[in-house]
């Protein structure tokens, strides 16, 4: 691995410390934290991104999004308050009218991307489509261990 991936690695690592922390502390924002770990993740390592890709946080809060791109009102919001309360409130303390206009640019630039580019869906309907894709995962799960099964009766036949 080269120092780029190296770095992605650790930065979705310390992301992933991030979104757990979030799962425990509902204060702090879970799914930005695991959309950045998914992001790194797939840029370090195919092995660290499947790894990811199969745990239980991955499934619950940001399984739907990278699948249909859509997020309940509430992870939307969770997921945008940060930049949106933040980039204000610097552009309150810099001086510089330039930089100023920039952030206030983004901050609209993210409203319009959270408000028009991401779907929004209802909890049931997010709840759902989480516990069908549960439903396959486990059906997935049993049919690779009736195949291993069948292998492991096949070779002690020989």
């Amino acid at each position: 691995m080269t120092i780029k991936r190296y770095l992605y690695a650790g930065l979705g690592l310390l992301f992933l410390g991030l979104g757990a922390i979030g799962v425990i502390i509902p204060i702090i924002p879970t799914t930005p934290f695991l959309l950045l770990t998914s992001f790194f993740f797939l840029r370090s390592s195919e092995r660290l991104n499947t790894w990811f890709e199969g745990t239980r946080m991955y499934k619950r809060f940001i399984a739907n999004f990278m699948e249909t791109r859509s997020l309940t009102l509430r992870a939307k919001i969770l997921c945008a308050a940060p930049g949106v309360t933040a980039m204000p409130m610097l552009a309150l303390v810099v001086p510089q009218w330039w930089l100023k206009a920039i952030l206030i640019g983004l901050t609209v630039f993210e409203i319009w991307y959270f408000i028009v580019r991401i779907e929004t869906v209802s909890v049931e309907e997010a709840r759902a489509r989480g516990k069908a894709r549960v439903a396959e995962a486990k059906r997935d799960q049993a049919a690779s261990a009736a195949s291993a099964a069948e292998g492991l009766a096949l070779a002690t036949e020989e």
